[in-house]
């Protein structure tokens, strides 16, 4: 319950930001953000929120199912903009995938660094 609850407050809080400030960007993402920044910092430790976090991750195709049924509602929307639309997803992919490889990229660097190893093979 613990995870969840911090899981919950960091979302919340992304979202105040994001509507206080007006920043361009989903509350959510601000809020993990947020969450990593503070896992890195040490301010909350992985074991507490590492359940919550592997029951999300397994029952995820629920979640989906919202998505699922807004595609099928816009679909004439979608289709009339489809050019625009493909471009976001195809440079949303590319970001998520640059910054998931660089921020393995840095743990990994860290972590032979800490364990007496200097160089990545």
């Amino acid at each position: 319950m613990k995870g969840f609850i911090l899981l919950m407050l960091y979302w919340l809080t992304g979202e105040c930001i994001v509507r206080l400030s007006h920043i361009p960007l989903p509350g959510q993402i601000v809020g993990m953000g947020l969450l990593l920044g503070s896992l890195f910092l040490g301010i909350v430790k992985l074991e507490d929120i590492q359940k919550t976090a592997d029951f999300l991750l397994k029952h995820m195709m629920l979640l989906f199912v919202p998505v699922v049924v807004g595609v099928m509602v816009y679909f004439p929307f979608m289709l009339k903009y489809w050019l625009p639309i493909t471009g976001a997803i195809i440079l949303g992919t590319l970001g998520v995938l640059a910054a998931a490889g660089g921020a393995t990229y840095i743990m990994n660097k860290r972590k032979r660094k800490e364990q007496g190893h200097d160089s990545i093979v």
